[in-house]
């Protein structure tokens, strides 16, 4: 009878769950490429810490 039951409950998160999830992508800003790129963070280069010796190619 246990059996039955979590199976119940397991069948009534499968069909509930896909319903509460958040909005699909659709929903999603529309934005010109170059805007993006506009926003995207820019830092300068660090190559603290590498060593080319340790890549052996």
């Amino acid at each position: 009878m246990i059996k039955n039951v979590l199976r119940g409950l397991a069948a009534a998160a499968l069909v509930v769950l896909p319903l509460a999830a958040a909005p699909s992508a659709h929903a999603a800003e529309t934005v010109p490429l170059a805007t993006t790129v506009d926003r995207l963070p820019v830092g300068t280069e660090s190559r603290e810490g590498y060593q080319r010796t340790s890549f052996k190619h």
